[in-house]
């Protein structure tokens, strides 16, 4: 259908050269059916309200995804919860994050590794929350924050992306996780190394 629409109004043809909108013409009939189909009362009130205020129709889903979450992770406590809390107990660090390291999937996420990346934390397993609806619905249920990421230190709650933010810019988190042993010396002094592949 775009390349339909497309063929009929180029880009930067004048109206005059456009072909006519009538009755019989496939434009008209295109036109016709999206008309049909925002005359619904569904569609309109969803385009009407995600209009209004994409922001809030954006936060109104996720709150949804984080209710169905929760619902999942109680459906199958013992079995997630046995194995999360393993991973808990056996890792110093752990961030739930939506994404991984190499590809996060919300900006709080990417943050979160920037972070932990510029303080040199200690190794850490990153656990995507997007996955299975359960393992948001485990880490929500645990710490009483609706928003992912989540960051545990040795398998208790430590902060979220604000209070890790906060931590970093105070230098609270550079002395409780970080570590100077693996930044350069001499000319460049302090600085994180440059990665060679």
């Amino acid at each position: 259908r775009a390349f339909r629409l497309q063929r009929f109004l180029p880009f930067g043809a004048p109206f005059a050269a456009r072909p006519p909108v009538g009755r019989d013409s496939q434009l008209g009939a295109m036109l016709r059916r999206v008309a049909m189909t925002a005359g619904r009362p569904l569609a309109a009130r969803h385009f009407a309200a995600a209009a209004a205020n994409p922001l809030e129709a954006t936060a109104k889903l996720y709150e949804d995804l984080v209710a169905k979450s929760v619902k999942e992770y109680q459906a199958n406590q013992h079995i997630v919860g046995a194995n999360l809390d393993a991973e808990l107990a056996n890792n110093k660090m752990v961030l739930f994050m939506e994404g991984t390291p190499d590809a996060p999937k919300s900006q709080a996420s990417m943050n979160m590794v920037r972070i932990l990346t510029q303080v040199q934390a200690a190794n850490f397993l990153a656990v995507d929350v997007l996955t299975h609806p359960a393992i948001l619905g485990y880490t929500v249920a645990k710490t009483q924050r609706n928003r992912a990421p989540h960051l545990y230190i040795d398998g208790s709650f430590y902060a979220d992306h604000d209070g890790l933010l906060a931590k970093y810019k105070t230098g609270e988190l550079a002395k409780a996780i970080g570590t100077d042993a693996t930044r350069s010396s001499g000319v460049f002094g302090g600085e994180l190394p440059i990665a060679t592949y």
